[in-house]
């Protein structure tokens, strides 16, 4: 069976890493699947790539010959995409693009509705995930993320920052007796959290508030985090953008600010991404303004 490319590319991130463990950090995969990659290839080929230690990975000399055609298609599978895209004033493709849910309603669809009206020749493919999505491996272009970034081989732009605060319904406030004058009385409120604020959730508030607390319902997307709070359920951490004054049906009172988080844009290009992405990226500089 003839090698596929993905395996290829992280068999360049091993090789560059000297590392399962940092190379499955950066590549966004578990070690085992590291491991299993690299021992498929070398099923594949029939031959060994690595000589494996506990300490230590070295490159085999047919290693080191794969190793360097491995750069050679990567470089090549590169200038196919880039001679077929990069018609800076007519561009045509399809550009994959995840980003969270926070954004996509107020930030990336508006920016991909611009895009497309400006590029009729291209298309847009999103994926919105609030977990972070492997870019090699699901074909992503652009990724856009919020909050403190991992170790990332990725190349990173920022491009904003994202203001969070706790909402909850006027029904449920009044229902709790108002909003309290000390902030840490909200540690005995009802909390709707999403899955990556963990279990309990950690609010740390301006002078010097901080509490813990077990959320009666957590969930894996915004949008639901949203209806569930002005359902009245409880109080939440929303972005900013995504209470808007639109809401009239549904309206939140903003119970106390949060901080504000760095938004990111996430590309895999070797050196500065193609133009097609380039213009993106300034299109949600231009909504997050």
């Amino acid at each position: 069976m003839k090698p596929n490319i993905h395996d290829m590319l992280t068999f360049i991130e091993v090789v560059e890493t000297r590392s399962f463990t940092t190379a499955s950090t950066r590549l966004g995969r578990s070690k085992s699947a590291i491991s299993q990659t690299i021992s498929r290839l070398e099923a594949d080929m029939n031959i060994r790539l690595l000589q494996r230690s506990t300490r230590s990975l070295t490159l085999t000399d047919a290693g080191a010959r794969f190793y360097d055609s491995c750069l050679a298609i990567k470089d090549a599978y590169n200038d196919a995409l880039e001679s077929i895209w990069e018609d800076k004033n007519d561009p045509q493709g399809t550009l994959s693009i995840t980003a969270p849910h926070a954004l996509c309603a107020t930030v990336i669809t508006p920016a991909i509705k611009l895009y497309l009206d400006r590029y009729p020749r291209m298309s847009v493919r999103l994926v919105a995930e609030d977990a972070s999505v492997k870019l090699i491996e699901e074909h992503i272009d652009l990724a856009i993320r919020v909050g403190k970034l991992a170790g990332q081989t990725a190349r990173v732009t920022k491009v904003g920052t994202l203001s969070e605060s706790l909402y909850a319904h006027p029904d449920y406030i009044k229902a709790q007796g108002g909003i309290p004058d000390d902030l840490n009385d909200l540690e005995t409120w009802d909390h709707v959290a999403n899955e990556w604020q963990g279990n309990p959730v950690t609010y740390n508030l301006s002078k010097g508030v901080s509490f813990k607390v077990l959320p009666r319902a957590r969930c894996n997307s915004l949008p639901d985090i949203l209806k569930l709070t002005q359902s009245g359920l409880g109080i939440a951490r929303l972005p900013d953008i995504a209470v808007t004054p639109e809401q009239e049906k549904n309206p939140l009172i903003r119970i106390s600010p949060l901080g504000d988080a760095p938004i990111y844009a996430l590309h895999q290009f070797d050196t500065k991404p193609p133009q097609r992405v380039r213009d993106f990226i300034t299109l949600i500089r231009q909504e997050l303004r």
